[in-house]
């Protein structure tokens, strides 16, 4: 299983999230789970051919979940990838909320409810569930097919 991340290396979270993940996914012991960053400013700019022929190699190397930070990032690669592949494309954001009801503040700022560190903990420690459900559904057919 490959687990690409996918964000702005200078905006910091991108590198705090994967290092995080990284520290879960030791602990919760799963071994055969290797993780990947590509900073968007290497990958090129948008609309240019480097940055497609990038998503396109990295997409065929066999990726199987592309995490990004941004929802403008989730919009760009979907420009470039192949509409089959759009469901390996996930929003950290939205992995954050999941299995939680997200209080909603009276305003438009978030500080006062969750710092980003308890967000990016949630969303690893959400990514990990359901990296473990997804192994499980894919070693069943495995093992119903050698019967």
């Amino acid at each position: 299983m490959k687990i690409l991340f996918v964000g702005l290396g200078r905006a910091g979270k991108l590198f705090s999230t994967e290092h995080l993940f990284r520290e879960k996914l030791h602990e919760s012991s799963l071994d055969d789970v290797e993780v990947a960053t590509a900073d968007m400013a290497d990958l090129g700019s948008p609309g240019g051919r480097r940055l497609e022929n990038n998503l396109k190699e990295i997409v065929s190397r066999g990726v199987d979940i592309i995490v990004v930070m941004e929802k403008w990032q989730k919009e760009l690669l979907t420009r470039f990838i192949e509409y089959t592949s759009w469901n390996k494309i996930h929003l950290f954001g939205d992995i954050c909320k999941r299995n939680k009801a997200e209080q909603v503040p009276s305003c438009d700022v978030d500080i006062a409810y969750r710092s980003d560190h308890e967000k990016m903990n949630d969303g690893c420690g959400n990514l990990i569930e359901q990296l473990r459900t997804f192994i499980r559904e894919r070693q069943l057919p495995a093992k119903l097919s050698s019967v």
